[in-house]
């Protein structure tokens, strides 16, 4: 796999051992682009974005993990005050303010107090609630870097905020799963002497490159030679057999 971290960040995905997936790199490589920006800069954020299933969630959690980042995922219903009291609980803030306005400014006395970077997951949901602008406040008032996680249209949507997107540094795709990662995926679930690099590779195609589909389907793919009594199993063996796409079958009608 193309190294496509900076020399520390490729060290931290080497320390965690975990199979280093592309999307955790990249995760990691924006998290640390943002956090290395100057402290007084007006620019420490960052996105990373791209179609559901591709593992973004995971690399995210795995940079927070490495980086000692704070973490939060937004929930569908959160309106300002719960995104704020999840912010607390995640800061450690022991007595909370009861409104939004006193909160706030207890989230922005602790990160000046501790400065530590700030995940976003699910960021989407945020802009849909127009709670977008708190994120923008705590940027603004600490210099924190925040590195925001979303689906591919998430950057369209953050484009509706002026004041907003004009402070983003860097924005990464979410890329699919490559052939590389596929077969690190199988090792990792300790499936390389069962399921044959072609096989692995088929998968992942059928499956566009995404991770929860990949997994699943490997998973099978090992459960069936397990079934069948076969050591490894290849393309050719599988043949036919059907794979989890994601597609929804459709009943055929009674006359057809």
């Amino acid at each position: 796999m193309t190294d496509l971290l900076t020399p520390p960040a490729t060290a931290a995905v080497q320390r965690s051992g975990y199979a280093p997936l592309t999307n955790m790199t990249l995760a990691i490589q924006t998290l640390y682009e943002i956090m290395e920006e100057p402290a007084d800069s007006t620019t420490r954020l960052g996105i990373l974005y791209g179609n559901s299933g591709v593992g973004k969630t995971v690399a995210s959690a795995f940079a927070a993990a490495r980086t000692g980042a704070a973490y939060i995922a937004a929930k569908s219903l959160w309106t300002q005050l719960p995104l704020l009291r999840a912010l607390a609980e995640e800061l450690g803030i022991m007595r909370p303010a009861r409104t939004a306005a006193d909160l706030l400014d207890q989230i922005i006395d602790e990160l000046n107090r501790a400065p530590r970077a700030l995940i976003v997951d699910e960021m989407d949901r945020l802009v849909m609630k127009k709670t977008v602008e708190i994120i923008r406040d705590i940027h603004d008032a600490t210099s924190i870097p925040i590195m925001m996680i979303g689906e591919e249209n998430l950057l369209a949507k953050l484009k509706e905020w002026d004041r907003f997107d004009n402070r983003v540094l860097v924005a990464t795709p979410a890329q699919p799963a490559s052939v590389e990662d596929v077969l690190l995926l199988r090792d990792h679930y300790g499936l390389g002497g069962i399921v044959a690099d072609d096989l692995a590779i088929h998968i992942a195609e059928r499956c566009h490159g995404v991770i929860r589909r990949i997994v699943s389907n490997l998973k099978k793919a090992g459960r069936t030679a397990a079934t069948e009594g076969v050591d490894r199993i290849d393309r050719a063996w599988w043949g036919n057999r059907p794979i989890r796409t994601g597609d929804i079958p459709t009943r055929r009608s009674m006359g057809a």
